[in-house]
């Protein structure tokens, strides 16, 4: 178990010295992270995220055989191959190809992390293999919340609870290593889980109330699907990609 759980509702809420010697765990539910995961269960190769559109087409330019995805404001970027939703990242279109990844939140929380000893991708498609994998480590663990615009959003704090939610099922002394916000995030999705379904609680929040006056009410419906891509991801500081992790 982590000698401690910290929830960043924000990247900038912690300097990236924090992550030092710990995990970090990125969360950009709606939708970054969940697309991630969509995309290298679905056999692609490696995700690059990219911290500007320019990068993500000099990748391409360097290697064919790479698909642009990502989006600005929500929308698909001009000239590039995917937008940000987990449905266009099937198989046929991403078996054997790394994708050139670039959004308007996610990446930045995860390039912001870089000094974790251990950088994963969270979302509710994967939680349990997740908790599973950190509850085997001492590491202090760092869930960083993407938010938007430097907003802080509910439904990455939404799935900061739920793991630790995950975590405290194998674990009897928790709540001695969680810092306040962890208890708050853990507060907040017992609280909603009472109350009504996960995919509900998502349309409420601001993420969620964006996406819906874009027209992607679908996209919120597969982020809210539990342990539907059971991998752990990484990413590898060596050469700049997300990989799907060995089990």
């Amino acid at each position: 178990m982590p000698s401690e759980i910290h929830v960043h509702l924000l990247p900038e809420h912690a300097h990236p010295d924090t992550f030092r010697g710990g995990t970090a765990v990125i969360v950009d539910i709606l939708r970054a992270s969940t697309t991630i995961l969509t995309a290298l269960d679905n056999g692609a190769t490696a995700v690059r995220p990219c911290p500007s559109v320019e990068q993500a087409f000099a990748c391409r330019a360097d290697d064919a055989n790479v698909l642009l995805g990502g989006e600005r404001g929500g929308v698909m970027i001009g000239g590039f191959d995917l937008g940000n939703s987990p449905a266009a990242y099937d198989k046929g279109t991403v078996l054997n190809r790394t994708i050139a990844f670039t959004t308007t939140n996610g990446t930045k929380a995860l390039l912001h992390s870089t000094a974790a000893d251990e950088i994963l991708i969270g979302a509710f498609s994967n939680v349990s293999s997740l908790a599973q994998h950190i509850s085997q480590n001492h590491l202090p663990l760092h869930i960083v919340c993407a938010g938007t615009g430097g907003v802080i959003t509910g439904e990455d704090a939404l799935f900061a609870g739920c793991l630790i939610a995950h975590l405290d099922q194998s674990s009897t002394n928790i709540a001695n290593v969680l810092t306040d916000t962890a208890r708050m995030a853990l507060g907040w999705w017992k609280h909603e889980t009472n109350n009504r379904a996960l995919v509900e609680s998502l349309n409420r929040t601001q993420g969620g109330r964006n996406l819906l006056a874009l027209g992607y009410e679908s996209d919120i419906a597969l982020a809210a699907e539990l342990n539907t891509h059971p991998l752990l991801a990484t990413y590898c500081t060596d050469n700049g990609t997300i990989v799907r992790r060995a089990s």
